[in-house]
């Protein structure tokens, strides 16, 4: 009977160990769409707006417009089925910047651009405006500047 007790007082004192650390492990587990639809749904798009608004300005000041969205801690939304990214309208200028300043090409600036951010990647193939914001964002850049420069030899 002795030995009968002791095992149950173990059994019992292991089974509540085991209930309490399963019981408090927290696991996170991301979303996963299941669908057959070879389209992708998009509910809202900032980035491709936000794109043409900065084609349609013409000439860009990264310095201030990354200011600016500093201060108003503005972001880009996408949503869609597949995909939901929110990212800071600072972070996404400073991409473009960098993308910009390092691509020679349009089609370099789109693979950065792709690379960077791989959720956005179905919708950098749809959008037609990448060269646009290629050439307006190279003539502010650094590099851009200095290719700019005549050939004086």
């Amino acid at each position: 009977m002795k030995t009968f007790t002791h095992h149950f007082n173990t059994y019992l004192i292991g089974f509540l160990l085991l209930t309490f650390f399963v019981g408090t492990a927290q696991v996170e587990l991301e979303t996963v769409y299941l669908n057959n639809y070879v389209e992708e749904e998009v509910y809202t798009n900032n980035f491709s707006s936000f794109n043409n608004d900065l084609i349609a300005e013409d000439v860009i000041n990264f310095r201030i417009e990354i200011k600016k969205a500093k201060e108003d801690n503005s972001s880009l939304l996408f949503l869609s089925e597949r995909n939901n990214l929110e990212i800071l309208t600072a972070s996404y200028l400073k991409t473009i910047r960098k993308g910009a300043n390092r691509s020679i090409d349009a089609e370099a600036f789109a693979n950065f651009l792709r690379e960077r951010l791989p959720e956005l990647i179905n919708q950098f193939k749809k959008d037609n405006n990448l060269e646009e914001l290629y050439s307006i964002s190279r003539k502010n850049t650094f590099n851009g500047k200095i290719s700019a420069l005549p050939v004086v030899l």
